[in-house]
């Protein structure tokens, strides 16, 4: 357990302060100040997310702690997410919060650099959060966002439907939950920067919260074959979330046809999602309501590199198939990468097996590698697919004068395809 003890200065006069992980008699006062932080009226739930997450021990809570008094807290939670094909340990960054009175003591940032320390004592290599205030906040401690894809769809018509035999009715847990569960699996396995949910995971009180279950389900002879989460306020629609069998697209085409049927009956005037335009649930909207489509974006989603060799280790069976599939020989390279003052080096032989080294070849090697540091978001955005090498080249091209030859280029660009990357909004923290 990773400790630290300093000296602050709160209102004049010097402080202890100590950051530590939480001890289970004072999980009533981290449940305090999140009420007070959050929600007035939030007991149950912060309880809940502790008492009802099985994935949940107290290492996970982090606390300052000033002269016996906890002033600032936050939770890590412990989940698997996408990235590209391969799935990665992820510490979940949520419930960053500080007792106003002591707001402004630099304590929250203190509890932020400890907590990233923290989670390579427990094995993480990836931090991600997602932020309710201003990005530069966490920037300055070295996160760094990844922007997320969106839509906004002004509905026009919605009376017209495209005919099918499925039939699409609300959700039922007893009946319904098991081919969800195998939908998400199949569909969602697609998609960098997808959490990976295990059954207990849908289960659990947290995911309930937040409203992991569907609205409805799409049904053709009484088997589900895709499912649609979504939430309507006023006159607006939000899609949280979609599934569906993908060699059986017409339950796609159902789901469709019932929102927009109760887009209309609601008097619904906007659709909107903080999903891809390019998930064809989009498509089929924009065509059978005739609607104006406009694309949005978030950059709330930020992401750390806790041990960056070890991370890109994880991407490297993928980044092989990737070399392999290319079905074509590259000359021997090496590209040292730089994250938040960590070094890594991608390292390609003449034998064309990809390797990852932490800062120096091995001698052996016989190669001096070349530097290519990439801006932080641009990096994250190739990391995850949101954007191509080839799409981002041109804008790497002129940041700092930066070199890249076509070698480098014909290697990028079969590592760092473009993906559709989503986060769904029920598995948010």
């Amino acid at each position: 357990m990773i400790s630290e003890d300093r000296k602050f200065k709160v209102e004049g006069k010097e402080t202890g302060m100590k950051i530590r992980s939480v001890r289970p008699y004072e999980i009533e006062q981290i449940i305090d100040l999140q009420c007070i932080a959050f929600q007035p009226n939030g007991h149950d739930r912060y309880r809940q997310y502790i008492e009802g997450d099985s994935s949940y021990h107290y290492q996970l809570t982090r606390v300052v702690s000033v002269e016996g008094q906890i002033v600032a807290t936050l939770r890590i939670w412990d989940r698997r997410i996408q990235i590209g094909a391969t799935t990665v340990p992820m510490a979940g960054i949520g419930g960053v919060c500080a007792d106003p009175e002591h707001r402004g003591s630099g304590y929250g940032s203190a509890l932020m650099r400890n907590t990233v320390r923290h989670l390579s004592t427990l094995g993480y290599d990836l931090g991600v959060l997602f932020t309710i205030i201003p990005c530069r906040f966490y920037q300055r401690l070295g996160w760094h966002p990844l922007p997320l894809s969106g839509f906004k769809l002004e509905v026009i018509d919605t009376c017209h439907s495209t005919s099918t035999d499925w039939q699409v009715a609300p959700f039922s847990e007893a009946t319904d939950l098991n081919q969800v569960v195998n939908l998400y699996d199949q569909d969602s396995g697609r998609y960098s920067g997808a959490t990976v949910r295990t059954r207990s995971y849908w289960e659990m009180r947290p995911s309930r919260i937040r409203g992991i279950l569907p609205t409805v389900v799409a049904r053709l002879d009484g088997q589900p074959g895709g499912y649609l989460n979504y939430e309507i306020d006023g006159t607006e629609a939000k899609i949280l979330e979609v599934g569906y069998d993908r060699q059986r697209p017409v339950a796609l085409v159902a789901l469709v046809n019932h929102l927009l049927a109760d887009c209309q009956q609601r008097n619904v005037q906007r659709i909107t999602g903080d999903i891809s335009h390019q998930h064809p649930i989009v498509g089929l909207m924009q065509k059978q309501s005739k609607g104006d489509l406009s694309l949005t974006g978030s950059s709330d989603m930020m992401i750390f590199a806790v041990n960056l060799p070890s991370l890109l280790r994880r991407l490297l069976p993928e980044w092989q198939l990737r070399l392999d599939w290319a079905q074509r020989s590259f000359p021997p390279l090496s590209l040292r990468l730089e994250q938040n003052n960590q070094q890594a080096i991608l390292h390609l032989p003449p034998d064309g097996r990809l390797k990852v080294f932490n800062q120096n070849l091995p001698s052996s090697e016989h190669s001096d590698p070349l530097g290519l540091k990439i801006p932080e978001m641009a990096f994250w955005s190739l990391l995850y697919g949101e954007s191509s090498w080839e799409q981002l080249l041109p804008a790497l091209a002129v940041h700092n004068n930066l070199e890249i030859t076509d070698r480098v280029s014909d290697l990028m660009s079969v590592l760092f395809p473009s993906r559709t990357v989503i986060f769904w909004s029920p598995d948010h923290y």
